[in-house]
């Protein structure tokens, strides 16, 4: 009885409506980013078990402990409060499997790139747990070797998770695996002793196979509401996306108006739910007591997180991704964002770009640095520079954190330094084209960018 509706918000009303009439099943799945689906299914353990007997009849199964005995032993131990027992199964193993894999690392780096580290490590533990792994198995390793040992999905880049483990391997929880069983057990309990007036499981899932067995049968005890299923649909997820803003922002007592809402999609599009999450409560905090959103209020709130967009510009230079930095270009244009602005964070970009090339030429060589781990060059690579810049360095350079020139040293190799020269130079015509030529200002950063991301380092053309 999958609860897979366009109108997902709805279908939860509609289950917890029931759950409070008396309607109540067996078991509940609810499939989705955690920070999304979480107060929902608390919604539904209030309507299932009284605040009072929560002491005694509700439990939650991590991961860490999860096992069909221990689930059936939660179920059938009777509490010491009148009233059904809930248990709340977070991520159980037994409904992901190696075809789920690719959408567990997709999670991680969407994760990672919006410098959300607590939950990258909680979910790169969780896998590396189920893949038998640990972190310092991987240490020293090459990006190559990590790909062969993790079975990397081979159109995803591996570059953001290496370095995040170059950096937070050492702190990540180590989580012993345990034998979880088949899911055997589970299903006979729901077919022979099930009893919705005794014992409820509760089913909290970031990634399911849908195609294994276990949620198969699953499906045929009780409600799935897949918000993670749609919201990948592109139309009715863009539908729910508006309506998860609205209803968000309704629950924090506010009005938002429609031209505000699709400027938050335009900023984080429609699959990213933990995103929207954050962008609301920045507007929301914003707001103070005013009750109603506008689009100006988004515009406002992007220009004063706009240096995040900026360094993700940055980012996506090194990297070579014209995509990537097309995107952020235009994004940053149509918010407002002045192009002499953009114009000035290319420029230092370049300057820190030449500066540390050269630097890399004089010392210890570009080679070196294009593959060292991030302990070594902070350890012994990093007092080196310093030395070379002597005791007042360049003011770009001042107060940047460590791992913001490593990540530079890994990406300046690609950069020539008479062209990045060159390019700097010619800067100070485009400053004068935008105050008064003819050519729009951002066709002419779209030709900046192109120059820059077609740009070769020296030890290519040898």
């Amino acid at each position: 009885m999958g609860l897979t509706s366009k109108k997902y918000l709805s279908r939860v009303e509609e289950i917890i409506k029931k759950a409070g009439a008396g309607e109540v099943y067996p078991v509940y799945l609810f499939i989705g980013d955690r920070p999304i689906i979480h107060p929902q299914i608390h919604r539904l353990i209030d309507c299932l078990v009284s605040e009072e007997a929560k002491g005694f009849n509700f439990e939650i199964l991590s991961p860490d402990f999860f096992s069909e005995g221990r689930l059936l032993e939660l179920l059938e131990t009777r509490g010491f409060s009148p009233g059904r027992r809930v248990v709340l199964v977070q991520d159980p193993p037994l409904l992901v499997s190696a075809d789920t894999a690719k959408t567990r690392w997709k999670k991680i780096l969407a994760a990672m790139e919006a410098g959300d580290d607590a939950r990258a490590k909680e979910l790169v533990s969780r896998v590396f747990s189920d893949l038998r792994i640990d972190a310092k198995e991987l240490a020293g390793l090459s990006q190559r070797q990590m790909e062969e040992i993790l079975d990397w999905p081979k159109d995803l880049s591996i570059r953001n998770l290496s370095e995040f483990l170059e950096v937070h391997g050492e702190y990540l929880e180590r989580i012993e695996p345990i034998h979880t069983g088949s899911g055997d057990r589970i299903l006979s309990w729901l077919a022979r002793r099930a009893d919705p007036s005794r014992a409820v499981i509760i089913i909290e899932s970031e990634i399911v196979d849908r195609r294994c067995s276990l949620y198969k049968e699953l499906k045929k005890h009780g409600p799935v509401v897949d918000l993670d299923k749609e919201k990948k649909d592109k139309k009715s997820g863009a539908d729910f996306a508006r309506s998860f803003i609205r209803s968000s922002v309704r629950e924090k007592g506010k009005e938002i108006e429609p031209k505000a809402i699709e400027a938050i999609m335009e900023r984080v599009g429609h699959e990213d739910l933990v995103g929207l999450k954050t962008e609301i409560q920045k507007l929301v905090s914003q707001a103070g007591d005013r009750t109603r959103i506008k689009a100006g209020d988004v515009c406002e709130l992007v220009v004063r997180h706009k240096d995040e967009e900026l360094y993700r510009l940055t980012g996506a230079i090194g990297e070579k991704d014209l995509d990537k930095c097309l995107k952020s270009l235009g994004y940053l244009l149509d918010q407002g964002i002045h192009p002499l602005a953009i114009l000035k964070t290319v420029a230092n970009f370049l300057r820190k770009m030449i500066i540390l090339r050269a630097v890399f030429e004089y010392g210890p060589g570009l080679q070196a640095v294009k593959n060292l781990e991030y302990g070594t060059f902070k350890n012994r690579m990093l007092p080196e520079i310093k030395e070379i810049l002597g005791d007042t360095p360049p003011a770009v350079l001042k107060g940047a954190h460590p791992y913001a020139l490593y990540r530079l040293g890994r990406q300046v190799h690609g950069f020539d330094l008479d062209q990045m020269l060159d390019l700097l130079a010619s800067m100070a015509e485009m400053d004068l084209e935008f105050k008064g030529g003819q050519v729009s200002p951002r066709v002419l950063l779209e030709t900046l960018i192109f120059r820059l991301v077609s740009m070769d380092g020296l030890w290519m053309k040898k």
